[in-house]
């Protein structure tokens, strides 16, 4: 099941001819899971703009705070899908920080299900990393897994529970790298996740500002994930427990894995953005659960990349091609 994005291809994800080289450019779906159709028309490619997620603001020096919260947002054009977001965006706000500057981030659930809020590829002590039984729980709910039902089969000594917020601590002491944060709730971060749980977080440091590298607006994260969506708008995912809080997984189908049919680039589907002819910096982001990409810019164009997961390359590298994993990311020029 490999679906092809038409001619305009990548360069339409980001929408014109003037991305480093003029041309137009291709990305491929690689099926891993089990395909989810939608029941809602779907709209043309390269027709709505391509978002780009807000950059947190600190509450004061060093200190951010974010609260996860539905919220109605317009994905596909004319419907209206609630997202569980960071801000109640999807994605989240994206913090831009600088190595070695200690960051608070204060993180309030106001959801009908337990949070844990991971730092993926973050250098993180362990009280902060989000490990998946660390729960964040909305003020005034109460949670606990129910016998017989989710995780009932845990240690229920290893958990903890956080009433309404969780101060999360990033010492930051690693290099520049692109990361992102995502919901890591015990058997439930693939479907929190889908439902908008995800965002950028980004780590400057004085190497990377050197480099002649494009920067401000043409320093693009592009968070590339897939999704299907009901008649009403709504997602849709096949869930044995549509209110993911007592039972886990998914219909029996789907236990490879859940692709959608609809590509969201930092969640608009197939967008576009006019660009100048100049250079561009992408940090590219595999949000998908299951699915991998193949990434291609043609007639003849090809991707330099200049850093990874763990942060910039030892030199660049030049690529024909980029075949992404789900949570792996790409920096490249």
């Amino acid at each position: 099941m490999t679906s092809r994005l038409s001619r305009r291809g990548f360069l339409g994800l980001l929408g014109g001819t003037g991305l480093a080289v003029a041309g137009c450019g291709s990305l491929t779906a690689e099926a891993a899971g089990e395909g989810l159709r939608s029941a809602l028309p779907l709209p043309r490619p390269f027709t709505v703009p391509l978002p780009v997620p807000a950059t947190a603001r600190p509450v004061r020096p060093g200190h951010y705070e974010v609260v996860q919260r539905a919220a109605q947002v317009e994905i596909i054009p004319g419907t209206k899908t609630e997202v569980w977001g960071y801000d109640g965006t999807f994605p989240g706000p994206t913090f831009d920080l600088r190595r070695g500057e200690r960051t608070v981030v204060r993180v309030r659930n106001e959801l009908p299900v337990p949070t844990s809020t991971h730092l993926h590829g973050g250098v993180t002590p362990p009280d902060s990393d989000g490990y998946p039984t660390d729960l964040v729980v909305a003020a005034g709910r109460g949670f606990r897994p129910q016998p017989g039902g989710h995780s009932s089969h845990h240690d229920l000594t290893q958990w903890t529970f956080h009433s309404g917020a969780k101060d999360y601590v990033y010492p930051l002491d690693q290099r520049a790298a692109t990361l992102w944060y995502h919901d890591h709730r015990m058997d439930f971060t693939a479907p929190q996740v889908w439902r908008g749980l995800a965002g950028f977080l980004l780590i400057r440091d004085d190497e990377d500002d050197a480099l002649p590298l494009p920067k401000g607006e043409r320093d693009l994260p592009l968070m590339i994930c897939d999704r299907a969506f009901e008649e009403d708008g709504s997602f849709r995912y096949p869930a044995v427990d549509d209110t993911l809080l007592v039972k886990a997984g998914v219909e029996d189908a789907y236990m490879e894995g859940v692709e959608g049919d609809v590509i969201l680039v930092n969640g608009a589907p197939w967008p576009v953005l006019e660009v100048d002819a100049a250079r561009y910096r992408l940090r590219l982001l595999n949000a998908a659960g299951a699915r991998r990409y193949r990434l291609t810019l043609t007639p003849g164009g090809r991707f330099v990349q200049v850093g990874s997961d763990l942060g910039l390359l030892a030199a660049p590298v030049a690529h024909d091609t980029i075949t992404m994993a789900p949570a792996e990311r790409f920096d490249v020029v």
